[in-house]
């Protein structure tokens, strides 16, 4: 099917619009890019072949979009997604085909683009509207309160539903001016274009109309393509790497600063202290909320968010960017990071790592927050009384517990009272039996200790 592209002065035009629209999605990224080469180096590139492998499930599979749990989103982000991935195809086609007809998939591929993937790239299209109107429910009618409600997911619906009526319709008219072999395949452009055919709609009318609707869809594409990395839904983008570059150490495990005697400064309290991975995840966060809805902090009433914690380093990250529009305003001195994120949020959090676990992106939050934790104990003396108070007990007395009339081997006397000999640890034995500050100084945690001995011995 002929393109209006390929004759001028539409070859002319479809040649701005393109190189215009890309180059400034490129001057997009490259500009928040340039946040990754300020970042701290971290090798996120080990074991190639099991991060390769993991894509499978996690990408292309969705399996931890679509949980039990969240059936309702699994689905309708599984029916957008596939059809994301499967009509890249189609978009392909179409833009080689606003080159040269004789360049695009649907000359070269003959047969086997009619039989294949003619039936296919219909039947995604109507499967991404229906999972569009799911999203739209769920936002405008269920709203769960774990979500993000604004104006950008409804940005991105609006692109993705009209990429798909523009495609249909683009396609349908394109049948019924230019006819071809085994058009019928493709099953919902075929149906408009025998309505066309019925209501007479012929001529320079139909002609027109397949410019608009072609011209419609082109347009849409690209903007769809510059708004990504302006939006939450830059995760489009970001997703494989994120996924690839998951941390493969047990969760929960605090890095170790390097060079601590030479170190002069620790934890995080600017953006580039993070680590280029820690900013990646800020660009790849859903909104979805499924971090702190299953967040014991956040559960109990404490400030604590997860996202809002990935949120603000982002939108601390876009304030530093420089402005698109003169009209733009960015803030001559920056925000302060740990003033953004907030001193109750960075401590609220009890390292659980529930939330790590929940994130169908693979971001990883208490990392982050530790970072932040560990600058504002070690860099600005900041922590709430308990911990403060918990720390001078450390330095003073070599453990916690204020007041406490026990020694540590008070409970190891009172078993030799009673005969039992409890044998010291000396790295020979198999076992060690770790009593721990509680176990040993605590009356009511003695009660626990000395249990234990008398089973064993």
């Amino acid at each position: 099917m002929s393109a209006p592209s390929t004759e001028f002065p539409g070859n002319i035009f479809y040649a701005l619009l393109f190189f215009s629209f890309v180059s400034f999605f490129l001057y997009s990224v490259a500009v928040r890019f340039q946040w990754f080469l300020r970042a701290q180096w971290v090798n996120r590139f080990s074991n190639p072949l099991k991060r390769t492998i993991g894509l499978i499930p996690w990408l292309l599979g969705n399996a931890r979009v679509a949980r039990p749990y969240y059936w309702y989103s699994g689905l309708l982000h599984t029916l957008i997604w596939w059809g994301f991935l499967v009509l890249q195809i189609r978009t392909l086609n179409f833009l080689l085909n606003g080159v040269d007809h004789d360049a695009s998939l649907e000359k070269l591929l003959g047969p086997a683009f009619d039989f294949g993937l003619r039936p296919t790239m219909d039947a995604f299209n109507l499967l991404v509207i229906v999972g569009v109107a799911m999203a739209a429910f769920q936002r405008l009618v269920w709203r769960p309160q774990r979500l993000t409600l604004n104006y950008d997911a409804w940005v991105i619906l609006g692109l993705i539903f009209w990429l798909m009526v523009t495609d249909v319709f683009m396609n349908s008219v394109g049948i019924a001016l230019f006819g071809g072999e085994h058009v019928e395949l493709s099953f919902l452009a075929y149906g408009l274009a025998e309505l066309w055919d019925k209501i007479g709609f012929t001529g320079q009318g139909l002609e027109l109309f397949h410019v608009a609707w072609w011209y419609s869809h082109l347009l849409d594409f690209l903007v769809f393509l510059c708004y990504l990395p302006y939006s939450k839904h830059s995760h489009v983008l970001s997703i494989v790497p994120n996924v690839y570059c998951v941390s493969q150490e047990p969760t929960g495990v605090l890095q170790p600063i390097k060079d601590f005697e030479k170190a002069e400064s620790f934890g995080v309290g600017k953006l580039e202290q993070f680590t280029w991975k820690q900013l990646l995840d800020s660009y790849t966060c859903t909104e979805c909320g499924r971090c702190t809805a299953a967040c014991p902090a956040s559960i109990t009433g404490k400030t604590l968010s997860p996202k809002q914690v990935i949120v603000d380093i982002r939108h601390l990250m876009e304030e530093q960017v420089p402005a698109v529009a003169p009209w733009t305003r960015r803030p001559d001195k920056p925000s302060d990071l740990i003033e953004t994120v907030g001193f109750e949020p960075i401590w609220d959090c009890v390292t659980c790592s529930a939330c790590v676990q929940e994130c169908p992106v693979f971001i990883e939050h208490v990392p982050t927050i530790m970072d932040m934790r560990r600058h504002m104990v070690m860099e600005q003396t900041r922590m709430p009384e308990t911990a403060q108070a918990t720390l001078m007990q450390l330095e003073q007395r070599g453990h916690p517990w204020r007041g406490a009339q026990l020694t540590r081997t008070s409970w190891i006397e009172e078993m030799a009272a009673e005969g039992i000999e409890v044998p010291m640890f000396d790295g020979s034995q198999e076992y060690l039996f770790w009593v721990g500050c509680s176990g040993a100084l605590q009356e009511r945690n003695v009660k626990v200790t000395l249990a234990s001995p008398r089973s064993m011995f």
